[in-house]
Formats: structure tokens, sequence, C-alpha cells
């Protein structure tokens, strides 16, 4: 099983990224792909915050926009949404111990990663190289 990071989405469905038709191409087999496939719910979170945020977007789009894109997604057999286990605390925690340079947005980062950990999963499709900071993942930009 692989993951899909915030990113990924957004390029995909705004044309002002210069990632935009190859993230769309991604997202399209997404809707296709019979493989399992998974994220997490900061994901979700993430691209409502973003696409309705008017300083990130050149038009930002309505909340029920916004939820309107990613139903297609929440709706396959294929997608599963990670929840946080009884381990989490415990591997979030390692994982600092592990990246002493961790602050900042890559917090953010850290927690997906975390999360990931927690159900064994080792690809990321993300064009945030700041994954590669993490040994246990493979991290594959589709945009590239």
């Amino acid at each position: 099983m692989f993951a899909v990071d915030t990113n990924i989405f957004l390029y995909a469905h705004f044309e002002q990224f210069s990632q935009h038709k190859k993230a769309r191409i991604f997202c399209k087999d997404l809707l296709t792909n019979t493989k399992p496939w998974c994220m997490g719910w900061q994901v979700y979170y993430e691209y409502l915050r973003i696409t309705t945020h008017s300083r990130i977007l050149l038009r930002p789009l309505s909340i029920n926009d916004a939820l309107a894109d990613l139903q297609p997604y929440l709706e396959l057999d294929t997608l599963y949404i990670l929840s946080h286990t009884a381990q989490h605390r415990q591997i979030s925690s390692d994982l600092f111990s592990q990246i002493k340079s961790a602050k900042g947005n890559f917090i953010h980062d850290c927690h997906y990663a975390a999360l990931l950990k927690e159900y064994g999963v080792k690809i990321l499709y993300t064009a945030d190289m700041d994954f590669k900071k993490f040994n246990f993942l493979e991290v594959i930009d589709p945009t590239v």
C-alpha cells in the first residue's frame, strides 16, 4: 500500500501550479486504480485549509467546492483513511529523537510520517522532498 500527500491533490486541482498536468494524471489514475492506497485525515483537512485560503491561492474555493474536490477519492473502495493508534505517541517520539532538527512546519511532516510508520506504509507520493529524511519511506514525486 502507498500513501499520497496533500500537495499532489492540490497541484492536480489547480492549474496555477507548474506541476498541475502531471499531478492531474496521477490523481486520475488513483480514481481508476485497483491497488489499495491511503492517506491520513490530516491530508483531508490540510487540503481544505489550503484550498479555501485567499493568501495561498489565486482563486480560493468555498468549503463546499473543496469538499466536492475530495469526494470522488473518499468514495473509493481502494482508499484507506489512517487514524492514530495507541502506538502513535511512541512512534512519533522515536522519530523526533532520530531527527533532532525537527521544528516549525516540518512537525506536520513528522506527524504524517509517524502515522505512515504505524501502518507500515513505505511508499509516499509527494512533491515534498523533506520526507526523504525518514529512512523508512520511499519518496516518489509523480510531478517530475
